[in-house]
């Protein structure tokens, strides 16, 4: 090869990794910024409820004071790293920030690694995790912070601690809005789950039945619901006992 094309070769590969380290430079989490919570006002980006993403549809959850959950957590950086949030914000990988599916941005949301028992306080501007059964995407900053980059994936718990100060209890004004649990061709498994919700949640669950060409349905219902935030605190609570397949019905 000759020598001042290898010469070139050379000056642009270290170049490229000069780069790429720039991009994705370490950082010492005792520097990271920590935030103070607080009740900031709702995004006017980012907030519109109900929205679909692949073919699912999430609801924005209006009471979110003393929400927690237990699951996984990923972390996203570069690939993101100056694009716009959910709420029209530039994410910076550098923060401590994350996005999640239901919450209301901005939210401040303490997540606890639950390996090594490592805590950081993050701010939720973005929508995500939409992949698996994560709970939370993280930036770099915060995954950083738990010290779970390498791995990729966190076993976590989160629990909001502050939350928008401009939440409103929207009411639902077209047709009756049912929760309904499950739609089963057996009549005793629908009652079951219908007194396993009963009990979770203290109010009256009902079974109905559907005649269809195939035989009946037994629809096992909440409701009807008056507010929007009724539907996410009940999705909250039934999906937080095992109930996971729970749809929200307008008749």
């Amino acid at each position: 090869m000759n020598r001042n094309l290898c010469f070139i070769l050379i000056g642009l590969l270290a170049l490229s990794a000069c780069g790429r380290k720039d991009k994705y430079r370490d950082i010492d989490t005792n520097s990271i910024k920590p935030w103070s919570p607080q009740s900031e006002p709702l995004s006017k980006y980012g907030n519109h409820s109900p929205y679909r993403v692949y073919g699912k549809t999430y609801r924005v959850n209006n009471h979110p004071n003393g929400y927690s959950e237990t699951g996984k957590a990923s972390w996203y950086g570069k690939k993101f790293h100056g694009r716009q949030t959910s709420n029209q914000e530039v994410f910076d990988m550098y923060k401590l920030t994350a996005a999640h599916k239901t919450l209301p941005l901005p939210s401040y949301v303490e997540v606890t690694n639950k390996k090594n028992n490592k805590k950081v306080i993050v701010r939720v501007n973005d929508r995500g995790p939409f992949v698996g059964d994560r709970i939370i995407d993280l930036s770099y900053a915060a995954a950083k912070a738990l010290d779970f980059v390498n791995d990729g994936i966190a076993n976590v718990h989160i629990r909001v601690v502050a939350s928008p100060r401009d939440l409103v209890d929207k009411p639902i004004t077209q047709g009756s809005t049912y929760l309904q649990l499950g739609a089963f061709s057996d009549k005793n498994a629908a009652y079951n789950l219908a007194r396993k919700a009963s009990r979770i949640l203290g109010i009256e669950t009902f079974v109905t039945i559907l005649s269809t060409h195939t035989g009946a349905l037994h629809r096992v219902r909440i409701g009807p619901v008056e507010s929007e935030s009724k539907v996410n605190q009940l999705i909250n609570q039934i999906t937080a006992n095992g109930i996971s397949d729970a749809k929200v019905i307008t008749e």
